[in-house]
């Protein structure tokens, strides 16, 4: 396993080095100059002192220097662990994503797990009852919260357990994943994407169905769900499972809106503050993690798959 391993993440690094030059390549030809959006704050008459300034900081941080000159000192500074700092200079990029990226995996794990240990057995259940009300409940119901965005279930939600129902106060911080004001964002972070874990589940399971070896599994007279646990659930996990890596990685790095209602000091945060202001540093410093973040959840998929089907292996 360990030279499969290897092999996958040098293969990987061309592809790494491919979205760091691409994402590069689209901060630099931006139509907007950052400097110059920093500087809007600054109210001043004097235009002549305002195009000095930029200009300093423009030499500061190698902005007009050629392309591949900017693109190979950045790649030098990051082999070195420097991804610099904001282009205000107002805060650590490395340091930044230190703080902020563990809270959002926390809660982007957190909301994985919710999905998959209920969007697991909604699946079978509505494959088991196939075409009934049920069925069309489970899948319907969750295509609901699919529809519904983030920035209007977030605050609907709100206004039921908090001011209608009175169950809760406000959640708005963090104290640790451990604590009762994260349970409404996890569950919100689950939604969205639980349809496609039922969806996945159900297809999945119903395609096993039609199989030899669970026909003979019923002919013995084995009831339904211990056919799906014992015999079906390990082989139709696998496509659900390729579906979850690719959940988890969103579900971390793209909780934006969530860390917004809720005052959550996560890595949403940081990367809505960074395209909206044009930070080149700090969105090359998100890349990075989203990326890497990519490469190790597909690898952790496929180190999976030998374990549900032993008949797949690692070469």
């Amino acid at each position: 396993m360990l030279p499969y391993t290897l092999r996958r993440l040098s293969a990987a690094i061309p592809t790494f080095i491919a979205v760091l030059l691409i994402t590069f390549t689209l901060t630099t030809i931006s139509p907007f100059d950052p400097v110059e959006m920093m500087l809007l704050q600054f109210e001043t008459t004097d235009t002549m002192a305002k195009e000095e300034i930029i200009q300093r900081i423009r030499d500061q941080f190698g902005l007009d220097d050629p392309f591949l000159t900017q693109f190979g000192s950045w790649l030098r500074r990051l082999v070195r662990g420097d991804l610099g700092f904001s282009i205000n200079g107002q805060r650590d990029v490395l340091r930044t994503i230190v703080v902020t990226f563990p809270i959002s995996l926390q809660m982007g794990i957190a909301g994985a797990l919710v999905t998959t240990l209920v969007g697991i057995p909604l699946g079978c259940l509505a494959a088991l009852k196939q075409n009934s009300w049920i069925d069309y409940f489970i899948v319907g119901g969750t295509l609901v919260f699919r529809t519904v965005p983030v920035f209007v279930l977030a605050p609907l939600l709100l206004v039921l357990f908090v001011l209608v129902l009175g169950i809760m106060k406000v959640p708005r911080g963090w104290d640790g994943l451990f604590q009762s004001k994260t349970i409404l964002p996890i569950f919100i972070l689950s939604l969205a994407p639980l349809p496609i874990v039922v969806r996945q589940t159900r297809a999945a399971v119903l395609e096993i169905f039609a199989l030899d070896y669970v026909r003979t599994a019923k002919m013995k007279g084995l009831s339904m769900w211990i056919i799906i646990i014992r015999h079906i659930l390990r082989n139709a996990l696998i496509p659900v499972v390729t579906t979850l890596g690719f959940i988890t990685e969103g579900l971390i790095v793209g909780a934006i809106f969530l860390d917004s209602i809720f005052a959550i000091p996560g890595f949403g945060g940081v990367t809505e503050s960074a395209f909206r202001t044009f930070d080149y540093p700090v969105i090359m410093g998100v890349t990075i993690v989203s990326a890497i973040m990519i490469i190790l959840t597909n690898l952790f998929v496929d180190l999976i798959y030998p374990f549900l089907d032993p008949r797949i292996k690692l070469e």
